[in-house]
């Protein structure tokens, strides 16, 4: 054992020779060394390498430890036996990445601890709190008749009745909001590093789990969507934004800056989840088409959906299209429009940008 103790002492430091090394991993290959190895990874994880990971607590390490021998143990119950080196050094490289990995997660959730502590800070205690605990969304109807659609393990903290000059709300985690008008009321939602400011509409507010960037996307209405001063001490703030149907404001925060684009399906002003076609208020087969000019067709579909097509060459506007667009998504709308037309199109931020060479 002493001899394995000092193997081990001198691939740490980095002075050990290439006859040692054979020496070592083929000692290590044995089960009855388990034990040693652990509790030297366990002593790197706790003192760290460099001292770098210091604060990573004892219970954690064990728990890593535990869980990669059990890999381990698993791992040789479905793979064959091969030379035993270098499976070997494979498995001390890669408990390596894993350690600092976990330990680089650990220190993200220590942080976003204390940033959500500092969040809740800014919660008045004379607020009405309400997760949902259950599987399903849960509908919530607030004091000035706004509708709150709570997803799953999200809390949504209000007044039981609004006062002041705003209707103030905090939310953690995402949910679709339906504001009731008042002009004399902002609608003010704090969901973390951001606020979002409505007079009467509807939208979303949640945070992209592969990114981390907290998305506002607007289904009606107008929304101002500005950082949380009371959160942030930064001396200046970013400028505010303001999306509109189809659109949404994308939040990075950790580069402090506000980006606006289009939502990833876009639906007709007007439509609902029972009637998401695209068929605008008031009118019928307004999407049916009989050798009408693009200018008219694309006309339409910028009135219907909120949003800005342009045309790089003019001579496009003189360009026909027969067909029925009615009940179809935008994007795939613009798809068939392009096919008739020898065109494309590109969306660029909140816009489409329509290219071809056009119709004489």
């Amino acid at each position: 054992m002493d001899r394995i103790t000092y193997l081990l002492q001198q691939y740490r430091a980095g002075t050990i020779t290439s006859e040692e090394h054979d020496e070592l991993f083929e000692h290590l290959s044995l089960p009855e060394y388990d034990g040693l190895l652990a509790r030297f990874i366990q002593e790197d994880l706790v003192k760290g390498f460099d001292e770098k990971y210091a604060d990573l607590p004892p219970h954690v390490a064990q728990e890593i430890v535990r869980n990669i021998f059990n890999a381990e143990k698993n791992t040789a119950k479905i793979l064959p036996l091969q030379k035993k080196s270098k499976p070997a050094w494979r498995w001390v490289a890669a408990a390596s990445i894993v350690l600092v990995t976990i330990h680089s997660i650990y220190q993200l959730t220590v942080s976003n601890s204390g940033h959500k502590d500092q969040f809740a800070g800014l919660i008045p205690a004379n607020t009405i709190t309400q997760k949902n605990n259950g599987t399903v969304p849960q509908k919530l109807l607030l004091s000035d008749g706004s509708e709150v659609i709570l997803q799953p393990q999200s809390t949504l903290h209000y007044p039981k009745n609004f006062s002041g000059d705003s209707r103030d709300v905090y939310l953690e985690g995402e949910a679709f909001f339906t504001v009731g008008k008042n002009p004399q009321k902002s609608f003010l939602v704090y969901y973390n590093d951001i606020v979002a400011r409505v007079l009467g509409t509807s939208f979303l507010v949640n945070t992209n789990t592969n990114t981390g960037n907290i998305v506002v996307a607007v289904s009606t209405g107008k929304v101002q969507v500005f950082e949380n001063k009371k959160l942030l001490k930064a001396d200046q703030s970013v400028k505010a934004v303001i999306v509109t149907p189809n659109q949404k404001a994308i939040y990075q925060a950790d580069k402090r800056l506000f980006e606006t684009a289009l939502v990833d399906s876009p639906r007709a002003i007007g439509a609902s989840d029972d009637h998401p076609e695209n068929t605008f208020p008031g009118k019928q087969s307004v999407l049916s088409y009989d050798q009408a000019k693009l200018a008219k067709v694309l006309g339409d579909l910028e009135a219907g959906f909120g949003i800005e097509i342009e045309v790089e060459n003019t001579n496009l506007e003189n360009c026909v299209f027969t067909g029925d667009l009615e009940g179809y998504d935008l994007f795939t709308s613009m798809k068939m429009i392009c096919l008739a037309t020898g065109s494309t199109y590109e969306v660029n931020g909140t816009r489409i940008l329509v290219k071809g060479m056009g119709c004489k």
